[in-house]
C-alpha cells in the first residue's frame, strides 16, 4: 500500500485531471461567495504533486485501520500534526502557525471525489483555540485507496490482517479503548458527529464498502448474542431488597462531619452489642431517631 501511495503519478489521475479541466477553489478562497472556478492546464505542478504525495502517505500512516471502529479509516490526529509529518509546519516567531501547503493539497483532495465516493472526507469546524475555521476530523474514503489502483478487495484483506493481528498481539481491547478516549475528547471538545445524521448516514455506507460482510455479520451476532445473555441474567437478578433505613443514613451522612457519624455509631453499638450484624434496618432506624431525624 505504501509504495502505490508513494509512486502513484498523478498526471495520470482522472479525478485530478477532470478537476483541473473544470478549475478547483484554492483554500484562500473557499469562503468567497464571487469567486468563480477556472479552467486549469491539465497537468499539475511538480510542487503541487509532491504535496498530494506527502499527504497522501501521512494520511494514510495516521488513519484507523481497526474494522470494528464505528466509521473507517479515520485520521486519528489533528491537521496540524499532519503538516508536521509532511515537513510543511511553519512556526514564526510570535507563535502563529502556517501550513498552507497542506491545506491547499487538502481542499484538492476534497474537491477531486464526489459527495457518494469521496478521497476524503472532512468536517470543518471552529477551533476553540484560534478561532479559526480548521479541519477538525477527517476520514479517508474507499476512493482514496481505489485510485491508486489498489483493489476494494486488497483493502478489505488489509483490514481483516490488521484485525488479526490485534487479536494475536492481545491489543484488541487496548484499540477499543483507544478509539473510544478518541471519541470522548472529540465531544470534550465539541466536535462530535452525534447530530450529524447526513455525515454519519454518508461514513456508515463507506465503511460498509470496505468492512467484509463477514466481520459485519460476525459483530452483528456477536451484539444479538450480548443482548440475549443480558437480558437472561437480568431476569435471574434477585429483585434488591428495600432498604429504608439505611438508604436514609447514607443520605444523612452526607450532611454531617465524618465524626458525628462515627460518634453516634459507637454509642449505639455500645448499647446494642451485635444489633448491627443482626438486624441492619433496626441499628440504622435506631441510630436516626439517636440523630433526631424521623
Amino acid at each position: 500500500m505504501v509504495a502505490r501511495l508513494k509512486n502513484h503519478d498523478w498526471t495520470r489521475n482522472h479525478d485530478l485531471i477532470t478537476l483541473r479541466q473544470r478549475g478547483y477553489i484554492p483554500y484562500t478562497r473557499r469562503n468567497d461567495p464571487t469567486f468563480v472556478p477556472k479552467p486549469m492546464r491539465i497537468t499539475a505542478r511538480r510542487e503541487s504533486r509532491e504535496a498530494l504525495t506527502a499527504l497522501s502517505l501521512a494520511l494514510a500512516a495516521n488513519c484507523d485501520y481497526n474494522p470494528e471502529s464505528d466509521y473507517a479509516f479515520e485520521v486519528m490526529c489533528s491537521f496540524e500534526d499532519i503538516a508536521r509529518a509532511m515537513g510543511v509546519l511553519h512556526v514564526y516567531e510570535n507563535g502563529r502557525k502556517a501550513y498552507d501547503v497542506a491545506l491547499n493539497a487538502l481542499s484538492v483532495l476534497e474537491q477531486m471525489g464526489t459527495r457518494d465516493n469521496p478521497y476524503i472526507v472532512v468536517k470543518h469546524d471552529q477551533d476553540s483555540d484560534t478561532g479559526q475555521n480548521k479541519a477538525m476530523r477527517m476520514w479517508l474514503g474507499p476512493r482514496f485507496f481505489t485510485s491508486r489502483g489498489i483493489a476494494l478487495e486488497d483493502v478489505r484483506h488489509t483490514l481483516h490482517q490488521y484485525r488479526q493481528w490485534a487479536i494475536k498481539n492481545g491489543l484488541s481491547e487496548t484499540l477499543k479503548q483507544r478509539y473510544q478516549r478518541h471519541l470522548m475528547n472529540m465531544a470534550r471538545h465539541g466536535i462530535d458527529i452525534v447530530r450529524n445524521h447526513a455525515l454519519k448516514k454518508l461514513l456508515i455506507k463507506l465503511r460498509r464498502q470496505v468492512v467484509s460482510p463477514e466481520l459485519l455479520h460476525v459483530k452483528e451476532s456477536t451484539v444479538v448474542d450480548l443482548e440475549r445473555e443480558l437480558a437472561v441474567r437480568q431476569g435471574q437478578r434477585k429483585p434488591r431488597k428495600a432498604r429504608p433505613f439505611w438508604d436514609a443514613f447514607v443520605r444523612w451522612e452526607r450532611t454531617v462531619a465524618p465524626i458525628e457519624s462515627n460518634r453516634l455509631q459507637a454509642a449505639l453499638a455500645a448499647e446494642h452489642p451485635g444489633l448491627k450484624q443482626k438486624d441492619a434496618e433496626s441499628f440504622y432506624r435506631l441510630l436516626l431517631e439517636k440523630a433526631g431525624i424521623r
